[in-house]
């Protein structure tokens, strides 16, 4: 496995781990993923970063790292990687960074105390990412490659399935494994597969849906629903057919679909996005485009959009204006942009992330926005987006909640991919 893939899937499995209660066993890829998340958050594409002390604790807030427990002893496996300097008043000082680096040291941080127990787990999600995998042959090859013993191994699929870093459906009184990055390769053959196992009617809507997105590059999850209906449209995101980005403040929330192989004409859709800021990015801006109210100083047709991120990339601010300190700061948070106060509610935003921005502009110049999207004129007059969900959290949401009754349902499609 190329280091990029390990770190990515590390940080996958970080993020998971954060959900559930304290399992020992993934100490490792827990410290590893936390550094990585917070590497990530702390540098810039092409610049050195200095965060003073409240910064910093803001980050560690942002990503749910305890501040007293956590956070002292990521700062100095970081350090002792020499991957950033802490001084005495708590400051830290990182130069610059892309997301490949990110993933690439974080793969390195983790390998210098891994055992194989752990790397298994990477092994484990990664084997079943392509297409959903029998119990019996994905249990043979992780115990033949890590030299796991049956017991050890038994434990390993127990814990990983508890965790969520993989799913799985039963299908012929057998387990089958996957997980959500299975429509991120060969996406227009297994979208063909599960339009041809739906019943007529069903199988006109998906497509309906899903040249929606081909040709707007995302859709308000109210449209998909509207035809799709709420049950189609759970089993489809059950089985990560569609991404389901979700912005939101504390008195709304905006869902945007798009297709999980929107990044694959850029490397490995894994990969490039693995901390789904690309995804935010875009997911804001289309907000900014389609959502936010027009006296806030909105972005006003794509072709204003694509001018934004290009004044970015070049090392331009834009602005001044209110949208701009309101509808960014999941952004902000996350440090891919940084605001500069101009006067009352108005703001300047610059970049910070190249290399997030440079992959949200190859998407949305190669078709995946079109100039008349489908998302409506939906207007919110509160914006202020300070929380994105990505997709993977929103779709174990729905398989946690999801009905007995559509478990045969989405088995068959899961079924249907595999074959």
């Amino acid at each position: 496995m190329k280091k990029r893939t390990e770190g990515a899937w590390i940080i996958h499995h970080a993020k998971k781990l954060q959900e559930v209660s304290n399992i020992p066993d993934f100490d490792d890829v827990d410290e590893a993923g936390k550094c990585g998340l917070l590497l990530s958050c702390f540098s810039a594409t092409n610049e050195e970063s200095v965060l003073d002390k409240n910064k910093v604790n803001a980050v560690s807030d942002t990503l749910n790292i305890s501040k007293r427990f956590e956070l002292p002893v990521l700062l100095n496996t970081l350090k002792e990687n020499q991957l950033i300097d802490v001084s005495k008043n708590g400051e830290v000082r990182v130069l610059g960074l892309t997301t490949s680096n990110v993933l690439t040291h974080t793969a390195d941080i983790f390998n210098e105390k891994s055992n194989n127990y752990q790397k298994a787990s990477l092994e484990l999600t990664n084997y079943s990412s392509d297409k959903p995998i029998k119990e019996t042959v994905l249990k043979e090859y992780i115990a033949d490659t890590y030299k796991l013993d049956s017991k050890t191994n038994e434990k390993l699929f127990n814990q990983s399935e508890e965790i969520g870093i993989v799913d799985y459906e039963i299908l012929d009184e057998e387990k089958n494994y996957f997980n959500g990055n299975l429509f991120k390769r060969e996406a227009i053959v297994k979208t063909q597969k599960v339009l041809d196992s739906l019943i007529g009617s069903e199988e006109k809507l998906v497509k309906e849906v899903d040249d929606l997105i081909t040709n707007d590059g995302c859709v308000l999850i109210e449209t998909a629903e509207k035809i799709l209906g709420a049950k189609l449209l759970a089993r489809l995101q059950s089985i990560a057919m569609y991404d389901f980005n979700e912005v939101s403040n504390n008195s709304h929330s905006k869902v945007f679909l798009t297709k999980p192989s929107s990044f694959a004409k850029y490397g490995n859709p894994f990969e490039e996005d693995a901390l789904d800021m690309a995804k935010a990015f875009i997911t804001s801006l289309v907000y900014g485009l389609k959502i936010s109210s027009f006296g806030r100083g909105r972005i006003q047709g794509s072709s204003m959009l694509v001018n934004t991120l290009r004044k970015l990339i070049r090392g331009e601010r834009v602005g001044p204006c209110t949208a701009i300190g309101e509808d960014y700061q999941v952004l902000e948070l996350n440090r891919v942009i940084k605001l500069e106060h101009y006067h009352g509610t108005m703001y300047y935003m610059r970049l910070l992330k190249y290399d997030i921005a440079k992959l949200a502009l190859s998407v949305i110049e190669n078709g995946d926005l079109a100039e008349d999207s489908t998302l409506g004129s939906v207007v919110v007059g509160s914006s202020n987006v300070s929380c994105y969900i990505g997709p993977e959290k929103n779709r174990q949401k729905i398989r946690k909640r999801r009905e007995a009754s559509s478990g045969k349902e989405i088995g068959e499609l899961i079924r249907t991919i595999r074959n």
